[in-house]
């Protein structure tokens, strides 16, 4: 599933070629995107708007339009692509024509990826129980310690829960958990606060590795241009089970973690007594 650095990547793409440009067509290829709204409500409700602003919050797109927010969450397999208006292809669930090309299309063959055309009124029930953002100038150690405060849960799960922190999924809770040498089972109300200072850095620096390297590709992300991203081949412990880990030579192992695939070096993040 793309995560935060996928996101920040692709608007970036979006802020760079679509900010300025007007709505001047919308077009749903899949009902089931606009969960349950519509289409032709949908679509009369971005006709004629203005891109004033391209934002994120956590995993979702946020355009902002004349006097509406077009949300967008890519889910498991969602790619936005800038093409040609015309040039459609298969799974194509919407497409945006823009007052000059390129259109925005968002293709997504799994078909769980999801829309919104909002108010901004609306906007919080979409995106109103988001954690903080790992990025923004206010987040630090305490946020952690706040939100961890009497959980008795272990910190990976703790970490893909959005509430906690908003935009980290597996790839990147698995990377900061490694960079603090935290153990992924480890429970949030033992962790010391030298600890939490380590993780929070540690998150930091996996998603802005993440974004540096242009998102991480398996099998389905691509940046608007259609190009993998390249960070699968800086991580240090996801989906490197067997391989040496960097820091001490020791194979990386697997484990699962509130049914999550996770990652890790049993030697630097040493598996808490009670656990």
């Amino acid at each position: 599933m793309p995560e935060l650095p996928e996101v920040e990547t692709i608007r970036r793409e979006l802020d760079t070629y679509i900010l300025g440009r007007t709505v001047q067509r919308a077009t749903v290829l899949d009902p089931r995107l606009t969960l349950g709204l519509p289409v032709q409500e949908f679509e009369f409700r971005l006709i004629g708007q203005r891109v004033e602003g391209v934002d994120r919050r956590g995993k979702y797109l946020l355009l902002r339009l004349t006097d509406r927010v077009f949300v967008l969450h890519l889910m498991m397999s969602g790619r936005v692509h800038l093409r040609p208006a015309d040039a459609v292809q298969p799974h194509t669930r919407l497409v945006l024509g823009l007052d000059r090309d390129p259109a925005l299309h968002f293709v997504d063959v799994r078909r769980f990826g999801r829309a919104w055309a909002l108010d901004e009124t609306e906007l919080p029930t979409v995106i109103g129980n988001l954690g903080p953002e790992p990025l923004g100038d206010d987040f630090d150690w305490r946020t952690l310690r706040d939100a961890f405060r009497d959980r008795q849960v272990a910190v990976k799960s703790a970490l893909l829960d959005q509430r906690t922190v908003a935009g980290v999924g597996n790839i990147y809770a698995d990377e900061a958990l490694f960079s603090a040498r935290i153990h992924p089972e480890a429970p949030v109300d033992r962790i010391s606060a030298y600890k939490l200072k380590a993780l929070a850095r540690g998150i930091v620096q996996a998603l802005q590795s993440g974004i540096a390297n242009h998102g991480t590709s398996f099998s389905t992300f691509e940046t608007s241009r259609g190009t993998p991203g390249g960070h699968q081949d800086h991580l240090q412990v996801f989906r490197r089970t067997g391989q040496p880990c960097p820091r001490c030579t020791r194979p990386i192992r697997r484990i699962v973690v509130g049914q999550r695939s996770t990652h890790y070096c049993s030697f630097c993040q040493r598996r808490p007594r009670q656990v």
